[in-house]
């Protein structure tokens, strides 16, 4: 079962995976919580990749020149 929630930005989800990531390294977690906390991190990588690839895509928008501005 994913405890996966709506993260609204990218700061909550990079917050909440080094969360995760704390826990995960600790190893005091019985194995259904370890694999729950896995899932819902792998989750988030996801979700902050998508983030940052759209953040990127409004960057190479934005930066590139309008083809009529030479003219």
């Amino acid at each position: 079962m994913s405890r996966m929630k709506e993260y609204k930005t990218y700061e909550e989800a990079v917050e909440r995976l080094s969360r995760i990531v704390t826990l995960l390294e600790t190893g005091d977690q019985p194995l259904e919580e370890t694999l729950a906390l896995f899932e819902e991190g792998t989750q988030l990588t996801a979700f902050c990749y998508g983030k940052l690839k759209d953040a990127q895509q409004k960057i190479k928008i934005l930066t590139i020149p309008e083809e009529n501005e030479n003219e």
